[in-house]
């Protein structure tokens, strides 16, 4: 499959390091010379030097030939005009990142596609549910429904003192009906596990569980549902007005910004939250603001070190959620080591609503979620597909994949050794990056 991408900022990298592991041929447009040429050399891509709006550089990036086609510069215009001129020179489908809530208008849409832009994304407005959903499911670090409320995953981090830790994963076979342990993050890397693996205090677990298993999975992790009412945001940016917007009749919402003329636009868009002006990095503010009585802290300001900084002085005070806003990459593992909530990081969250748009195009399957080293997506078992052939436990599977659960008739199951797969079957899959190409020749043609 072509894949065209013009930026390479930290989206547009991020995705074409993802495809070229796919074995996707990509083709990465920017005008950045030195940049280009740094990520030529140490990666398999095709790049191309140039104006994203130039007939030239984009026929010479095979935007005319290309299955998809993304526009992730930090100009909104630019991705726009891009995603037109490839549309209307053959490209399948275009995908544009936007700066604006008023392109996902439904009013708007429509003007949008007529443009040649099939597809928006609005990395703000992704952060922000990303927020929200981490406000409501305050007891672990990240919740997906991967299954219409069939099948969940939960990432929860090992206490020392939590049921499970020190334990091996095949003690949990009581459970194997209920829960499944598809994966862990330990010293800044992704481990599929076996049964022989144990559980240790640190690692973060990625639990797939049917909803009747949700009592069982927060017992094991010795942890308790406590409602959120007041929310402490640090940095009243497009995200953080997002949040209040929403959730301004569900929570108790203080923003606090250091820029007085923010205070007063966020005052006049949002009716029903306290704004208050002060900088929130100074911990006598934030008492100020009544840090100690909150039950969660939202760090959105516009630098990653300022937000972790902040989420460990709410920590320290007594806040039992905390949610951070972490930009640069480098600093992920860092903030997962100080244990703090959940972290927000909008170029991956970009990437992957990017792939989401990508599920009826050609042979990339229907990723649910993509990590910066492993991946979850729904596969369905077809046919001829080698893994319908016997139970799980008698196949040879390639070691860096785990069936995470399925979908079969309507109800989420979890896969068990024992588990025969049907045709038609709708498979989660958690895999290592590099392992999805692999894996999706397992399932059949």
């Amino acid at each position: 499959m072509n894949i065209t991408i013009v930026g390479a900022g930290r989206v547009g990298i991020h995705l074409a390091k993802y495809f070229i592991n796919e074995h996707q041929d990509v083709y990465l447009v920017d005008k950045d010379t030195d940049k280009l040429s740094a990520l030529e050399s140490d990666f398999n891509m095709r790049t191309f030097a140039g104006e994203p709006v130039d007939f030239k550089v984009l026929r010479e990036a095979k935007a005319d030939k290309a299955d998809i086609f993304v526009a992730v510069t930090a100009e909104t215009s630019e991705n726009l005009v891009a995603c037109a001129l490839a549309k209307s020179m053959g490209a399948k489908k275009t995908i544009a990142r936007v700066d604006k809530y008023d392109f996902m208008e439904p009013a708007n849409t429509g003007v949008v596609r007529r443009m040649g832009v099939d597809h928006v994304v609005f990395p703000d407005l992704l952060a922000a549910l990303n927020v929200i959903n981490a406000l409501e499911h305050p007891w672990c670090r990240s919740w997906n429904d991967f299954g219409e409320g069939r099948i969940f995953m939960a990432a929860v981090s090992v206490r020392p003192e939590a049921p499970w830790a020190g334990i091996r994963l095949k003690e949990f076979f009581s459970h194997s009906t209920l829960m499944h342990v598809s994966a862990l993050r330990r010293d800044h890397s992704t481990i599929i596990p076996r049964g022989d693996d144990i559980i240790q205090p640190g690692d973060i677990l990625y639990v797939t569980f049917v909803p009747h298993g949700l009592n069982v999975v927060m017992e094991l992790a010795g942890k308790t549902l406590f409602p959120v009412r007041k929310v402490l945001v640090l940095g009243g940016s497009t995200a953080a007005e997002i949040v209040a917007k929403i959730s301004s009749r569900q929570y108790s919402l203080v923003v606090m910004e250091k820029n007085l003329a923010r205070c007063r636009e966020l005052a006049a868009s949002c009716r029903n939250i306290d704004v208050i002006y002060g900088d929130g990095s100074e911990e006598d503010v934030l008492e100020e603001a009544g840090i100690h009585s909150c039950d969660a802290f939202v760090a959105l300001s516009d630098s990653s070190e300022r937000n972790i900084l902040a989420c460990l002085t709410a920590k320290e005070a007594g806040v039992r959620r905390t949610i951070a806003e972490v930009e640069k990459e480098q600093f992920i593992d860092k903030a997962e080591s100080f244990n703090i909530g959940s972290i927000i990081n909008k170029p991956i969250l970009t990437a992957n609503a990017i792939f989401q748009l990508i599920l009826d195009s050609g042979s990339v399957s229907s990723r649910c979620m993509a990590m910066t080293d492993a991946e979850v997506a729904r596969l369905v078992i077809k046919e001829n597909s080698y893994l319908a052939t016997a139970p799980v436990m008698q196949l040879k599977l390639p070691r860096e994949l785990t069936f995470a659960g399925m979908i079969r008739d309507g109800h989420g199951e979890i896969v068990t050794g024992s588990t025969q797969f049907r045709p038609g079957d709708d498979v989660i899959v958690f895999c290592l990056n590099g392992a999805l190409d692999k894996v999706e020749k397992l399932f059949g043609k």
